[in-house]
């Protein structure tokens, strides 16, 4: 047996071209935040860099058709802020991006309405837990009320903001909270799901099971959220984040998940078959 398995290993050298170069442009886009650019450079899968960054850079934004900014890109930066725009719900918004060579890039989407959404109970209960037996959480509820006629990706992002009276006014400062996906928008569905089991997606969901209906999703948090911080004077307030994304950013970014997923995972070659 140990001499069958010896003769099926192989070892496999892979000769892959280093690639690079193209220009990357990406932005967050809400009516109710600062607006956020970056422009950059794509970088070889052998780089330990995360981007190239772009010289002499070129941003241009329209709002409905009309120029509402341009500005050089600043190379020394990630992220370039845009307090003065300023966006409304239904508004078309599209961005172009040039560097100094004469590449071009751009991208373009719609603001989308705001989703009517609020906490309405929280409840504290004793779950069993597979792992550890059983343990109290803070379980949520959510009400959604999802638009009809159209399918919809959300992604639900829960933090917390600790705030405590210091010398000089109040210190705040915020973390985001892991919470528990049990409910059944969180499960693989159907062409939208994974090969690998079990996978975090970051609070990433559609409206599959409840298109253009209300919804209640419920979500556990660790328990100590329902009370007071420990630490004397400090204050907690949780906050529930419910993102509008397009079908195109809802399925890169779960598809970074995966990716990020599988960078611990061994992948060996045997007999043929590739095992994860």
């Amino acid at each position: 047996m140990a001499l069958l398995s010896f003769s099926c290993e192989k070892e496999i050298e892979l000769e892959m071209e280093e690639r690079g170069g193209r220009l990357v442009l990406y932005s967050f886009i809400a009516p109710d935040s600062v607006m956020q650019v970056h422009l950059s450079k794509s970088v070889s899968h052998l780089s330990v860099d995360d981007f190239e960054r772009v010289y002499n850079g070129s941003v241009t934004i329209y709002q409905n058709n009309r120029i509402v900014d341009d500005f050089i890109f600043p190379f020394d930066r990630a992220w370039a802020n845009r307090p003065e725009v300023n966006f409304e719900p239904g508004d078309s918004i599209m961005i172009e991006a040039a560097d100094g060579s004469g590449e071009r890039v751009s991208g373009k989407t719609v603001i989308p309405d705001a989703v009517p959404f609020l906490l309405s109970d929280t409840s504290t209960v004793l779950r069993n837990d597979s792992k550890n037996g059983e343990k109290w959480v803070l379980n949520c509820t959510l009400s959604i009320s999802d638009p009809p006629a159209e399918k919809n990706y959300y992604q639900l992002i829960v933090f917390e903001q600790t705030c405590r009276i210091e010398e000089g006014g109040m210190d705040c400062e915020q973390e985001k909270i892991n919470y528990d996906k049990n409910d059944p928008v969180f499960f693989v569905q159907g062409k939208e799901g994974s090969l690998i089991g079990e996978i975090d997606f970051d609070g990433c969901f559609s409206d599959t099971l409840f298109n253009g209906e209300h919804y209640n999703l419920k979500i556990d948090l660790p328990v100590e959220y329902a009370s007071e911080p420990e630490q004397n004077g400090a204050s907690r307030k949780i906050f529930f984040l419910l993102l509008s994304h397009t079908r195109g950013f809802y399925d890169y970014y779960r598809s970074r998940v995966v990716a990020e997923y599988g960078y611990d995972l061994l992948l060996s070659i045997l007999s043929g078959y590739i095992i994860m």
